[in-house]
């Protein structure tokens, strides 16, 4: 395992390496594209990463491929801190740092863990910042460092939230808006938040409220719910698309089929891109890069009511004064035993 002093002293080496890159990306994009995903390559040493990068050195082989495009969209809109900051968060300390930690952890306590952890938040619910920070901080020790985070409605104070994000300054972000404007203070507060992601939904307010961001350089992507789509919907979504990713989130009544269908479409379109955005339907693309993490996929999504669902169908509450994340890991990986051996 990695020890945190060894980490340290590699998240200052990879920050240093994408900091060149970066700079190098704006003077000659093909050339220094592929030099990144080389070195990603050299710097992988998690499962996730591998695989990733070796696709992405097949995938620039094409000097038309459309991510050459996307990468300098990114490298030309993109804060560069939130861009360094983002990339290495996600990809060195969870994926690769966390990811031991996890495998660590459920070798030696025998249940499951899941690289990330879904939060449904509204201000006014019972499942209050202070339980979310406390679900982070148990989450960090035992290797989670990436966090999802569905707003219900856009706060009026964004203080409390953006130094959430803070605190935790080597973790990664995924804020995904609903549909209601933000407004010019609000993308502001956020471009100070260099380890988050701002997704819009592809609603009535996106266009607004991604130009905003735009213009304080935050890092975006766009979200869609869908209860099913077709590849020529899904091929008008990536082309009309204002950010360099889109998250496809199935709703509540998406048969298992067609959530199955079009992440296969998504997978298709990824390895054989036509635009320059990176598509992910998310419930998929989680529970794959959980199986490459730990041979295994534990799901935790929390609403904003404090309770989720376990693998049986029934629910449990983070809120109860007993409940501790790995008690309530615990639960699902027993549940989710008991309802394969039915």
């Amino acid at each position: 395992m990695i020890s945190l002093k060894t980490e340290k002293v590699t998240y200052s080496l990879i920050e240093a390496a994408v900091n060149r890159g970066i700079k190098e990306m704006q003077e000659d994009p093909k050339r220094s594209v592929r030099k990144l995903a080389d070195l990603g390559n050299q710097f992988a040493r998690g499962r996730f990463q591998k695989s990733f990068f070796e696709l992405s050195q097949t995938l620039l082989q094409d000097d038309d491929c459309p991510y050459y495009t996307l990468l300098s969209r990114l490298t030309e809109e993109i804060d560069h801190e939130t861009l360094k900051r983002f990339g290495v968060n996600l990809g060195y300390t969870s994926w690769t740092y966390g990811a031991q930690l996890i495998r660590a952890y459920e070798k030696e306590h025998g249940f499951e863990v899941p690289w990330t952890i879904f939060f449904h938040y509204h201000p006014q619910a019972s499942f209050t910042l202070s339980h979310m920070d406390s679900l982070i901080r148990e989450g960090r020790s035992i290797g989670i460092f990436t966090y999802f985070l569905r707003l219900e409605t856009i706060p009026e104070d964004w203080s409390a939230l953006t130094e959430l994000f803070c605190r935790y300054e080597n973790s990664a972000f995924l804020l995904f808006l609903p549909d209601e404007e933000l407004n010019e203070d609000a993308a502001g507060i956020l471009s100070e938040c260099h380890n988050v992601l701002i997704s819009a939904e592809l609603s009535s307010c996106y266009k607004k409220n991604i130009s905003l961001l735009k213009q304080k350089s935050c890092l975006t992507a766009n979200h869609h719910y869908y209860l099913e789509t077709d590849d020529e919907t899904l091929s008008c979504q990536l082309k009309g698309c204002e950010s360099p990713f889109l998250f496809l989130l199935a709703q509540n009544g998406c048969s298992p089929a067609d959530q199955e269908q079009l992440a296969e479409s998504v997978y298709q379109l990824r390895c054989h891109p036509k635009y320059p955005v990176f598509p992910m339907e998310l419930f998929t693309d989680h529970k794959r890069i959980d199986h490459i993490i730990s041979g295994k996929t534990c799901f935790m999504e929390i609403n904003s009511d404090g309770t989720f669902s376990l693998p049986d169908g029934s629910n449990l509450s983070v809120l109860e004064p007993e409940a501790s994340l790995p008690s309530l890991l615990r639960e699902i990986t027993l549940t989710a035993s008991c309802e394969t051996c039915s």
